[in-house]
């Protein structure tokens, strides 16, 4: 389960800046996860209240924002939805295809006070 060091790395970060800011308290992370991440959004969640307890994150909600696996033609340019089982242009039909969103996994915001 990788999502417990993941809930790790992200708490780190945010208490990390809260620190920075001289903030008391973390009152939201907003993290986008790709669909293609291979993130558990439940057991992310599981694992971030958990390792949040005694600190200034405790009462942190965790936002997820799930960010869509999108590919993009080589061929014809289309930007298109990519099926899990098929990486297919759904223009063309084309293989050559890089994938541009899906794959990511990153603090998009923290709130503090």
């Amino acid at each position: 389960m990788h999502e417990g060091s993941i809930a790790q790395n992200l708490l780190a970060i945010a208490l990390e800046k809260a620190k920075e800011y001289k903030a008391s308290t973390i009152t939201l992370i907003r993290v986008k996860v790709g669909e293609f991440a291979g993130v558990n959004q439940a057991a992310l969640e599981f694992a971030f209240d958990n390792f949040s307890q005694g600190t200034i994150a405790e009462k942190a909600s965790l936002k997820i924002i799930l960010s869509p696996l999108l590919g993009k033609c080589r061929k014809c340019n289309e930007v298109f939805k990519v099926k899990k089982d098929n990486f297919k242009c759904s223009k063309c039909d084309s293989l050559e295809i890089d994938i541009i969103s899906g794959e990511d996994l990153y603090i998009e915001d923290i709130e503090i006070e």
